[in-house]
């Protein structure tokens, strides 16, 4: 058996390693004692102590052993693999006699030499090319087709890193998924900081833009209104002409100058010279638009905050770099301690965003720029494919070797061609637009998830859906970044025919048998013909390339040049395909990741014609809906309406009105808290506790698997607040949005972090099984006027979920007091909560004191994230002025959590009479007078004064 070893290992350092690395080579497996302890998880004993932890793989009819951790003391419980998941009895836990008795996975690729493998979220293997790249120091550019493996390259470069370190690509999902990569199977690097951020994310870390960010349709809608009269018809190429061409360089202005624009030589503009001033009106017009609408443009921004931004990283990799234009890469650029520990990653062939870009550009950027750069790039070309199937492969290579042979060489970067190194070969056909054909497909089609229907302009869409019911249909700029397992192209090249006949002219089909692109420039400099049709081109090789296994495509002119210049093989006979329907789980997982992915128009469709989900039949009590309710209830309400108002206060713990129905003698206010929450459960939530809740999701078909009850709460917050960690799952597996808050501010994952506060049974045995879950990966708070991005892994995301999560229940009756939140109450509250949500040193009171007192907002730190305020000594509350992430809005904390909701005045009535002089007779005299003056008051003490002076005076 052959034996590797994870590349953060070191054998030498395993007492006995040796000698068990012998036996298992040896099939013996009974020597090394293996026993089977998870899932793919397999142990085998070092000696009587120690233990190493492996998987087992097959790959070309070999079984493999892959070592992924030492254990010393059989510390199962510290295992990144088991998470803390398992308690191991190793007396009763099987052996494993022979290779054979294991359930080997199998694995795609493993390299056939190689002794050491790489993990992200799947176990890899580097070929030749990407080991070189691992390899090399920087400063590095990493050029690669779609499934080439880049991300998961520059994330195992990235772990090498040391210090501050920024991801950053123009993508959230993308980073997103960068991140969740990154960290899999509990990855840490104590000699590191990571942020990932996407390319708004950085504009916001060094100061949040005014506005919100100009999108294509805002401009693709302007334009349209402008169209006329303009003598230009084309807003993808004018957006173009204004992101990479005027306001993409770098210049001292934040845009070139009209004098500038008009001398712009004939390769460094889209359009030519007599067109020119009517572009650069345009764009004067386009200004004013921004400005009137409250929209920034982010190359604009990005010139601005050359000025704000400063030195603030040890390595930064950017990924997805064809996607961002010179002065954005500029500026990331400049977040650099030390020049030239970069590492860019893309590939110019996917370029369909409007943005001029090109790696001569980028070059030089470099070249002119080398304070920031270093001793200059090195370029790396990736041509191994482990994504697409061969036939696929074969098509995008054709694609290129189109557009090679008819404009020339666009760049070196860009001069290569792609092997597919997946086994399946794949599919591609060519099949006529025929009304019996396009049926059939879509028959076959319109109810799975593997597949998807593109077109090349947004306006095409509409007649894509005449043929195909799927709601996967999609803009070629709408589907860059996605992937299915087949690709309907509908129309792609008969729908803009001419163009793709200019494409095709003067090409010879004896070209596109070359293996090898050879390195050549066109002649001819004033020949504008790549810069217009290279978005045509280039979103034919998109497309193709959005297929894992198979692509059809639906041409009106099978005769087209093009079609035949690709060798496209048309069908004969009947369609070789079965039906394929996907569970309505599947579909609901699928509007989730398309949501996240900002596809929302295809999202809402999943929900309307797969899930056919109705709006809800109650009247939802949204904050408004509940104040009117309560006036009316506390005015004149009959008893029901009491009860609903009593169940409503009780779920968002709204002390005003728990207060105002106990005043009022309602016998259900008057009762202990949990004897209420009992009856409310057993009126309500029943079915969220039982092992098999199909009520719920009944209710999730019918309604959205984030429909909200009366209550204004979501399944998946009731779910998290009765501690039922398999439902939770499974309603996140349904694509239930985590994030969403309900009116007290709370979402799910502080629905659950207050009942294990106040449940020690709560808190040792469900929160463990939530708060993986519920826990986002990363939390953004707004901190005098710039974004503070903090990851899960960080104790400030804890404290900050934990503190809003204990607003209500704490900081009321703390506030009589001037008093607020102290490490002792913290240590108190998670010392219940289990090791595997936060580990024994981050239960102490002197970390929770440091991480307090560190992020005070009066400290002199650079490290200082400003998110607590201290109101006198050992006492904090939250910053008042931080603001909180609300989609793409910011909204102060204290709109999402009111202070008028804590109720200060019914905590200050229980004090004696001799506690109650302490605040003067205004409180013995006016008790809402002095509500008012205490409010106002605390307000005081929570203002953040600019001048130094008073901020943390009670």
């Amino acid at each position: 058996m052959r034996v590797l070893l994870y590349s953060d290992l070191d054998a030498e350092s395993i007492p006995g390693f040796r000698k068990l690395r012998t036996a298992l080579e040896a099939d013996n497996f009974r020597q090394a004692d293996v026993r089977k302890i998870g899932d793919n998880l397999y142990r085998a004993r070092l000696n009587k102590r120690d233990r190493v932890l492996f998987s087992l793989y097959r790959h070309a009819g070999e079984t493999c052993c892959l070592i992924l951790e030492y254990l010393r003391n059989h510390a199962y419980e510290r295992s990144r693999f088991l998470a803390g998941d398992a308690v191991i009895d190793e007396d009763k836990i099987p052996r494993i006699a022979t290779p054979e008795e294991a359930d080997a996975e199998s694995l795609g690729y493993l390299h056939p030499t190689r002794e050491r493998f790489h993990l992200l979220d799947k176990i890899l293997t580097f070929d030749d090319e990407q080991e070189d790249i691992f390899a090399s120091p920087p400063p590095l550019v990493v050029v690669g087709s779609a499934g080439s493996g880049k991300t998961a390259l520059i994330l195992e470069k990235l772990k090498e890193a040391i210090g501050e370190v920024l991801y950053v690509s123009l993508s959230s999902y993308l980073v997103t998924s960068a991140r969740d990569l990154y960290y899999a199977h509990g990855y840490d690097n104590p000699d590191q900081s990571v942020d990932f951020l996407s390319f708004q994310e950085l504009l916001e870390s060094i100061q949040v833009p005014q506005g919100r960010q100009v999108e294509t349709r805002d401009f693709q809608a302007w334009f349209q209104r402008h169209r006329q009269g303009s003598g230009l018809s084309d807003p993808h190429k004018l957006y173009e002409e204004i992101r990479g061409v005027i306001t993409g360089p770098v210049t001292e202005g934040g845009w070139r100058s009209r004098e500038e624009y008009l001398e712009l030589g004939v390769k460094q503009s889209i359009f030519p010279e007599t067109d020119r001033p009517r572009v650069y009106d345009l764009f004067e017009r386009y200004l004013v638009f921004l400005d009137e609408q409250g929209l920034y443009d982010p190359n604009l921004v990005a010139h601005d905050h050359l000025a704000l931004v400063r030195p603030s990283y040890d390595f930064v990799v950017v990924d997805e770099v064809q996607d961002i234009t010179n002065v954005q890469l500029y500026l990331i650029l400049h977040t650099l301690r030390e020049p030239g520990q970069f590492l860019l990653s893309g590939d110019a062939n996917q370029i369909v965003h409007p943005n001029f870009f090109s790696w001569a550009s980028v070059k030089s950027l470099f070249f002119h720029e080398r304070g920031l750069t270093g001793h200059g790039e090195v370029v790396r070309i990736l041509h191994a494919n482990y994504r697409n199937a061969p036939l696929v492969t074969a098509l995008a290579n054709r694609i290129l070797k189109l557009k090679h042979a008819r404009f020339g060489s666009v760049d070196r970067e860009s001069n290569y061609l792609v092997r597919s190194a997946v086994e399946q070969s794949g599919q591609v056909q060519l099949l006529e637009n025929r009304e019996a054909l396009k049926h059939e497909l879509d028959s076959r089609t319109a109810r799975s998830t593997r597949f998807a229907v593109v077109v090349l302009h947004p306006e095409q869409k509409a007649e894509a859906r005449r043929w195909f019911r799927t709601p996967l249909v999609f803009s070629i700029q709408e589907a860059k970044g996605l992937e299915y397992d087949s690709v309907i192209l509908y129309n792609v090249i008969s729908d803009d025919a001419e163009m793709f006949q200019k494409i095709a002219r003067g090409v010879d089909s004896e070209a596109l048998e070359r293996e090898e692109l050879s390195y050549r420039r066109a002649k001819d400099k004033h020949d504008k013909s790549l810069e217009i049709y290279k978005f045509f081109i280039n979103a034919l090789y998109v497309a193709v390339t959005r297929a894992v296994r198979h692509v059809y495509l639906v041409e009106t002119r099978l005769d087209h040049p093009v079609l035949k210049l690709l060798q496209v093989e048309s069908l004969e006979g009947e369609l070789q395909l079965e039906q394929d329907d996907s569970s309505l789980e599947d579909w609901q997982h699928e509007a989730r990741r398309l949501e996240l992915q900002g596809k929302d128009e295809q999202a809402q469709a999943i929900r309307e014609q797969i899930l056919e989900e109705q709006p809800v039949p109650w009247t939802v009590l949204d904050r408004a809906g509940f104040e009117a309710l309560r006036d009316r209830v506390l005015a004149e309400g009959g008893k029901k309406e009491r009860l609903e108002l009593f169940e409503y206060a009780l779920l968002h713990h709204h002390r005003p009105t728990l207060n105002a129905l106990a005043e009022a003698g309602f016998k259900p206010a008057l009762d202990a808290e949990s004897k209420a929450m009992r009856q409310l459960h057993r009126n309500h939530f029943m079915s969220y506790e039982m092992k098999h809740p199909t009520a719920v999701f009944r209710d999730t078909q019918r309604y959205g698997v984030d429909h909200r009850t009366r209550f204004g709460l979501t399944p998946l917050m009731i779910a998290a607040r009765l501690g039922n960690a398999t439902l939770v799952e499974q309603l996140i597996e349904r694509g239930a949005d985590p994030m969403l808050t309900a009116n007290n501010g709370f979402t799910a994952l502080h629905f659950a972090l207050e009942q294990a506060m106040l449940d020690d049974a709560f808190a040792r045995q469900r929160l463990a099984g939530l708060y993986p879950l519920l826990a986002p990966a990363s939390l953004g708070v707004q901190v005098d006027g710039r974004l503070v991005k903090l990851d899960r892994r960080l104790m400030e995301t804890f404290l900050l979920e934990l503190l809003q999560a204990m607003f209500y229940r704490h900081l009321g009756p703390a506030m009589v007091w001037h008093q607020g939140y102290t490490a002792q109450d913290i240590e108190a509250w998670v010392a219940r909560l289990p090791d595997r949500v936060l580990p024994p040193r981050r239960k102490r009171r002197q970390y929770l004191s440091s991480i307090l007192s560190k992020n005070e907002l009066r400290r002199e730190d650079r490290y200082n994230r400003k998110l607590f305020l201290r109101l006198k000594r050992g006492h904090y509350a939250l910053n008042p002025a931080l603001k909180l992430r609300d989609g793409s809005a910011w909204i102060p904390l204290h709109q999402r959590f009111p202070l008028e909701d804590l109720d200060i005045r019914r905590f200050a009535e229980t004090l004696s009479p001799q506690e109650a002089r302490r605040f003067g007779a205004d409180f013995l005299h006016d008790h809402d007078r002095w509500q008012r003056d205490r409010l106002d008051t605390l307000r005081r003490v929570l203002e953040i004064d600019r001048s130094g002076e008073g901020a943390n005076q009670p």
